[in-house]
């Protein structure tokens, strides 16, 4: 398999750039870490949000029915929930957090913009401060609950 054909989530890829990178001579480490800084890579990346891998339960409601399946992703820009379900790009998912912080459901509206095997891309629309702070809050503490035990109802 061709490097550019592996997955950025497989193992070998982080461990072969920590291999490469510990072999350099300090002087290039260092004009690396100077070059990354300063944003060599900004622009290349199709990504506008850093996204963190998390595997975490989620609800979510779509067209009425309300789904369970779990977040493989996640960032400010929207999330990657894994589904065996079938979906269609342009469709509107309503999913709930409930941050610690903010003590209560935070509901985050995004559309279908991707579909695979594995699931979906959904990319969240007009997110507003507070809903901001809500998907903060799961993408960087572990004290977050999903409200994800109970049914959900919308709004």
């Amino acid at each position: 398999m061709d490097d550019s054909e592996k997955s950025l989530q497989d193992p070998t890829v982080t461990h072969e750039l920590f291999q490469l990178i510990s072999k350099m001579p300090d002087d290039e480490r260092r004009t690396l870490l100077k070059l990354l800084k300063e944003g060599l890579l900004k622009g290349k990346c199709r990504r506008q949000h850093f996204r963190k891998a998390l595997h975490v339960p989620i609800h979510y409601n779509t067209e009425g029915s309300s789904f369970r399946d779990f977040i493989q992703n996640i960032s400010l820009g929207g999330l990657f929930i894994l589904s065996k379900r079938t979906f269609s790009v342009g469709q509107r998912v309503e999913i709930p957090f409930f941050p610690l912080s903010i003590g209560e459901t935070v509901w985050v509206a995004g559309d279908v913009v991707r579909v695979t095997e594995e699931g979906i891309g959904v990319k969240f629309t007009s997110t507003n401060a507070r809903q901001k702070a809500a998907i903060m809050s799961l993408a960087s503490t572990s004290e977050y609950v999903q409200s994800g035990s109970k049914k959900i109802s919308h709004r």
